[in-house]
């Protein structure tokens, strides 16, 4: 199962440990670790896709609950993940249940899509929320209608002019505002702004949109395979 749950967010200092097997990288092919800064993986979906089929941490801890929560903010250093269960100092009252329908990576039943044009259909799609992914991307067929007519300025002087983008999971509607689904990058002093959503020429059975951290921000997430 996977949840979503309210937009507040708070710190949590806890004190459950576990043990984890780590695998050493030797060599790597590309810039990938380079450009993103990163120091390595913690795959945290379905043995189904992991290397060899190993089995990802979650599964072979030593933790009575399997299940994570992440509460991703636009300042990576306020920005952390409960492992696990609920930060509940956060007291949420709000928590909608998804059931995953596919066990690759977190795929929930996608509804549809609703923009200022309307709505998508989606039917036959999945969303496959994922923490790894920065933006929110999928094939053109579904983004281009979705996103038609909306422009995000450069200088970011329209935000306020934008209009509301949702995603359906199940019956579930989830709106993005603009100040969710534009990124603000600041290069050389200099801030610009970003669609974060983005469509993809993609092959015809490619029947995912990838709901990454433009999603994850506004809409902290808790993925529970206890279920």
């Amino acid at each position: 199962m996977s949840g979503f749950v309210s937009k507040d967010i708070a710190k949590i200092d806890d004190k459950i440990t576990a043990t984890m097997s780590f695998g050493e990288i030797k060599s790597v092919k590309g810039s990938t670790f380079l450009v993103s800064k990163m120091d390595g993986i913690l795959g945290l979906a379905f043995d189904t896709i992991s290397v060899d089929k190993l089995p990802v941490f979650i599964d072979s801890s030593t933790l009575d609950d399997k299940s994570f929560t992440f509460y991703m903010h636009n300042n990576p250093d306020t920005s952390y993940m409960t492992m696990p269960g609920i930060d509940d100092s956060l007291g949420l009252s709000k928590v909608a249940t998804h059931k995953v329908i596919e066990e690759t990576y977190w795929n929930l039943d996608l509804v549809k899509m609703t923009g200022p044009n309307g709505d998508v259909d989606c039917t036959g799609y999945k969303a496959a929320i994922d923490s790894g992914t920065s933006l929110i991307m999928g094939p053109n067929t579904l983004l281009q209608p979705l996103l038609e007519g909306i422009t995000v300025e450069e200088d970011c002087s329209n935000l306020d002019s934008l209009p509301e983008i949702s995603f359906t999971f199940d019956g579930t509607t989830y709106p993005l505002t603009p100040a969710d689904y534009v990124l603000k990058e600041t290069i050389l002093g200099q801030t610009q702004c970003i669609m974060g959503i983005m469509g993809a020429d993609l092959p015809d059975d490619f029947k995912y949109v990838i709901v990454g951290d433009v999603f994850m921000r506004p809409y902290p997430t808790n993925f529970n395979k206890n279920d």
